[in-house]
């Protein structure tokens, strides 16, 4: 995807290039056409590298949907933690596994399937459930989804089961928001205990949260956070950025901070990891139910 970026940028820079772009754009399109029957027009398949393989992504030809690629893909915004950290988190993947147990992923803003794309190729036996409220977002993310080990979700995150408005204040695909009060379409919104009790612990366990939600985290850590904290590793990007003054993020790190976990951060995503030394220990085996992982952090 980057080449034909490059491609078109280029000859988008002179008049004579764009004459040539004019020229040849049919042909493209009709090329596409003939690969690619399935897809509408509006929508491309582009190849991406993930980690050590090339995989297919559907994405609009628009200039969000790159950018969501980009940081997925090229700038790997969720291959984290690193060094020990990383290593803990890869021993809670395969001790999950020997406990006949599938990891679950929950993907809270999913968008068009990027980051579900990665963590299917980064976590191959893993369990994804994806949620993503944006209806145009969603119907690429279901052809990005399709055969694989992925339950979708139309709906918002919230602390609570209930009702909101969904607003998009930059019409850019990437900053949808979800509010009690507004002016756009009324959407679901689910409790994340909801969620999670839909998943069956006989069957799966929690593993990774990767939160991405416009700055409802606020909301989603204001309320009963058990159910968050049973996640080993959690990935979030803070929004105070984008909503200043509204303490967004606050909620996340009174939660972080009296769950006693530690912290690290890569590019614009930070990480909460319910660190146990014990478990980067090959011969040590957690203590308790067999069913879950024991977790000692402390404050």
């Amino acid at each position: 995807m980057s080449f034909q970026a490059n491609v078109g940028r280029t000859l988008n820079a002179t008049p004579a290039g764009r004459l040539v772009f004019r020229a040849i754009r049919p042909i493209v399109h009709l090329t596409r056409r003939i690969a690619y029957p399935d897809l509408p027009p509006n929508l491309q398949r582009s190849k991406v590298r993930c980690r050590d393989k090339q995989i297919s992504i559907v994405h609009r030809r628009t200039h969000p949907d790159a950018c969501v690629i980009e940081q997925c893909f090229p700038e790997a915004q969720y291959d984290m933690p690193g060094g020990v950290y990383g290593d803990f988190i890869d021993r809670i993947y395969r001790q999950i596994l020997a406990r006949d147990r599938q990891p679950l992923i929950v993907d809270c803003g999913a968008n068009i399937g990027a980051s579900v794309l990665w963590f299917a190729h980064r976590y191959p036996q893993a369990h994804i459930l994806a949620i993503e409220p944006a209806p145009d977002n969603f119907a690429v993310l279901q052809r990005n989804a399709a055969n694989r080990d992925v339950d979708l979700r139309q709906v918002g995150i919230a602390a609570s089961d209930g009702r909101a408005h969904l607003t998009d204040p930059d019409e850019s695909s990437l900053s949808y928001r979800t509010c009690e009060n507004g002016e756009g379409p009324e959407i679901v919104t689910v409790a994340f205990q909801t969620l999670l009790a839909s998943k069956p612990s006989d069957r799966y366990q929690p593993f990774l949260l990767k939160i991405d939600i416009e700055g409802a985290e606020k909301t989603l850590f204001a309320g009963d956070s058990s159910s968050l904290n049973s996640f080993p590793l959690i990935v979030m990007e803070p929004h105070d950025w984008m909503l200043p003054g509204q303490r967004t993020s606050v909620e996340f790190f009174r939660f972080h901070a009296a769950a006693g976990r530690e912290f690290c951060m890569k590019h614009e995503n930070i990480a909460s990891i319910a660190f146990d030394p014990n478990l980067l220990d090959p011969l040590t085996e957690p203590a308790g139910d067999p069913a879950r992982i024991s977790l000692s952090a402390t404050p």
